[in-house]
């Protein structure tokens, strides 16, 4: 998938320092940080590309091979992917604020089972609670199913038993591998009730489109009979014909609105903007869709498309080993007239290898706000601190130093904790 962005990151960009991306490479089996230090838009690689993990680091996690969906939640910075190789779901977290995962304790294999439900995962999400969710697209190891993973008895993973469980499965699916094949997810606010509304989008033959699901009866699962809907298909009044893609991203600067890549006969890559204008829980109507962004050129693959909130869009380009941004100049909605402007963001030259799956990152965490509330370190800090430190979590080991907590620790966290954030 592309990366399903918990959309409360767009109450958090104000607060940004400088542009922070992370990129997902299966060429490197790395994950980068990717840094506009300056706001111009332009990274260089390598002076702007950071390891944010690798297979050197300390922590001993085996490599990834292919992350091809990841999210990241804005409240802590905790970034989750699903391997299309190994199956594997991992966990990362900057806890030592130094703008990468690779200390220990950082990261870890947050799932491995059922093998059944990870072996093809496509889209990562969080919902507004911060809740985690993986989709896996089915196939001759795997079922069409969006799991819920809960760690309930905060061990550091959710391989126990009813820590996985369906959120959308063969209510709406049926059984086994049919003929969805699910991507990328994402949540947005306004159902009813103020339940989040989850969207899914599909790239199968006579069943391209986005679809919608809401938790009516809070059962903890999305896939009963009228909590779900056709949000968008090949029956759109808009015109728009429909080909494969797996990209949906919600746009932030119109809170409600979902982007959607495709790549339409011809190679042509088009980048659409959905929206229920008349509120019928559908893009279906006319004018609801709109072509914003579209290109024919040669050597040029469309995979992921992040939304800014200042109204910009990034897209990844696999086969030119970029990442362009397009800026709506005139304000007219898309950034197909005269004089929008289209940039490299950054080429790969040097570290980067593989230029796929995009997100945008918080700055790191100030480490004196150990329990990552988001306010000024308190006393709910400190005791957060001593809990971990007292039961020798590798957590507590804020000065990285790989060693079990100790009173130089104790000593990092108070510095960091008088400090402030």
């Amino acid at each position: 998938m592309k990366i399903a962005l918990l959309v409360t990151l767009a109450l958090a960009a104000p607060a940004l320092a400088q542009t922070r991306l992370m990129l997902s490479d299966r060429a490197r089996d790395s994950m980068w940080t990717l840094l506009d230090a300056n706001g111009t838009w332009q990274i260089p690689d390598p002076a702007g590309v950071v390891p944010y993990f690798t297979i050197a680091n300390a922590q001993g996690t085996q490599r990834v091979d292919n992350i091809n969906a990841f999210a990241v939640r804005a409240s802590d910075a905790l970034v989750v992917g699903g391997d299309q190789v190994t199956g594997f779901i991992y966990a990362w977290q900057d806890i030592n604020g130094d703008g990468d995962a690779e200390d220990p304790c950082e990261s870890r294999i947050y799932a491995t089972l059922p093998i059944r439900s990870f072996a093809f995962p496509t889209g990562v999400a969080f919902d507004s609670l911060g809740r985690l969710y993986v989709c896996n697209a089915g196939n001759g190891f795997g079922d069409d199913i969006i799991n819920r993973l809960t760690d309930l008895n905060a061990d550091g993973d959710c391989d126990d038993a009813g820590e996985v469980t369906p959120y959308v499965a063969d209510g709406f699916f049926g059984p086994g591998n049919g003929p969805y094949s699910p991507q990328e997810i994402c949540f947005l606010p306004g159902g009813p009730g103020g339940r989040d509304i989850l969207y899914l989008r599909n790239s199968s033959a006579n069943l391209h489109g986005v679809y919608r699901f809401i938790d009516l009866n809070d059962n903890a699962r999305a896939d009963d009979a009228g909590e779900f809907n056709t949000f968008f298909s090949a029956a759109n009044a808009s015109g728009v014909t429909l080909s494969a893609g797996f990209t949906i991203e919600p746009d932030l600067a119109r809170p409600g609105s979902l982007y959607f890549l495709q790549i339409a006969t011809g190679g042509v890559d088009q980048l659409y903007r959905l929206t229920d204008l008349n509120g019928d829980g559908d893009a279906l109507d006319a004018g609801e869709a709109v072509l914003v962004f579209s290109t024919a050129e040669a050597g040029f693959t469309s995979v992921d498309a992040v939304s800014v909130p200042d109204g910009s869009v990034l897209i990844t380009d696999n086969s030119g080993k970029r990442i362009i941004r397009l800026v709506d100049t005139d304000a007219d909605g898309t950034f197909m007239s005269v004089g929008d402007l289209r940039t490299d963001v950054l080429v790969a030259a040097s570290l980067v290898g593989d230029v796929r799956q995009l997100a945008l990152m918080p700055e790191p965490a100030c480490v004196g706000d150990y329990n990552r509330s988001g306010g000024t370190p308190d006393d709910a800090d400190v005791a957060a601190f001593f809990a971990d430190w007292n039961d020798a979590a590798c957590r507590a080991d804020v000065n990285g130093s790989g060693g079990t907590p100790d009173d130089a620790d104790v000593a990092e966290f108070f510095e960091r904790w008088n400090a402030g954030c």
